[in-house]
């Protein structure tokens, strides 16, 4: 009934507690499919050894295709209807994807996602990380880049995303936040009250690569993609309807309107307070606010940005549009 996807580079260091919180999910029902990305280190040896010891695992290897090629790879060789997404570095806890999949039967989602908490590298610090229930607003966050659940998080109908085109391979990065935004465009989003997964916040971690700064910009291209589809129509789409040549304009022209309006900076500054200021008080955080954003311009941004979350993306899609 489920098929748990996960993907692997060189995941060997969490790889086997990933893999063990699975196994030991309450519900029992599912195949566990781990593609192995091209790794050179342990990993894929890790999972042969689990493969012998549960033959709900079955694997795929092959040489490193990225993550997204990976995950379209994996729905489409998947057995069951419904697909529940986990990354190597994290952990399911052990009623997640039987809750799941009871409240996504009940209901009329497409995916459904649950409540997680923030852990560091070797567990000794816990962080709640709460996201909205509701749908509407899991809907209207999302057109905002304000908080929702997480990819390792989600259980979704697999049919109405291959439906759609599966994760589409333009996004390196917020491949996710794309899947959502255009699943949200005809079909329901919910999420848990339910604490389902372990993040481990780690150096290494996709969204800690650069800053953020490229994961940033992609989920513009998102957002902007989303924008530009619900208001001027599905034909206009800049990542579905041109050639893989034009692609890169896209991508660059959404680069340079972020960098032109400082909103890379402010996002560089944001990292930066986010996480030299992690596990101190509200009251220091508060305090230190002058010291990362040290100008009326940044203070602006970040009042906007509390506000308003994404405020630009709106701003370039128009753009885009009268370019084109």
């Amino acid at each position: 009934m489920i098929t748990v996807l996960l993907c692997v580079h060189n995941g060997e260091i969490w790889l086997r507690e990933c893999i063990e919180s699975i196994l030991n999910q309450t519900f029992r029902n599912f195949e566990f499919l781990i593609i192995n990305d091209g790794s050179n280190d342990a990993s894929f040896s890790i999972i042969k050894e689990y493969s012998f010891i549960d033959k709900r695992i079955r694997y795929i290897t092959h040489e490193k295709i990225g993550l997204t090629r990976s995950l379209n790879i994996g729905l489409n060789e998947s057995k069951y209807d419904w697909i529940a997404r986990i990354d190597c570095d994290d952990l399911a806890l052990p009623k997640r994807l039987e809750l799941q999949l009871r409240f996504i039967l009940e209901g009329d989602f497409s995916a459904v996602g649950c409540q997680s908490i923030l852990i560091n590298q070797d567990f000794s610090k816990k962080k709640k990380y709460l996201v909205p229930t509701k749908s509407s607003k899991i809907h209207s966050n999302l057109a905002i880049q304000k908080s929702f659940f997480s990819h390792s998080s989600v259980l979704f109908n697999k049919k109405i995303v291959l439906s759609i085109g599966g994760y589409r391979e333009f996004f390196n990065k917020s491949q996710d936040y794309d899947l959502w935004l255009r699943l949200s465009e005809f079909s329901k989003l919910g999420c848990l009250k339910y604490f389902g997964v372990y993040l481990r916040d780690h150096k290494d971690r996709i969204s800690s690569q650069d800053k953020g700064i490229q994961q940033r910009i992609y989920a513009h291209c998102a957002n902007i993609s989303h924008i530009i589809r619900t208001n001027y129509g599905e034909k206009y789409d800049p990542i579905s309807n041109v050639s893989n040549n034009e692609l890169p304009f896209f991508f660059d022209f959404v680069s340079k309107n972020l960098e032109a309006s400082n909103i890379l900076f402010f996002y560089e500054k944001l990292y930066d307070f986010k996480y030299k200021l992690s596990g101190y008080s509200l009251f220091i955080k508060l305090i230190s606010i002058p010291n990362y954003f040290n100008n009326l311009e940044l203070m602006l941004k970040l009042i906007k940005w509390i506000l308003y979350g994404d405020f630009i993306s709106k701003r370039i899609a128009k753009k885009w549009f009268k370019l084109k």
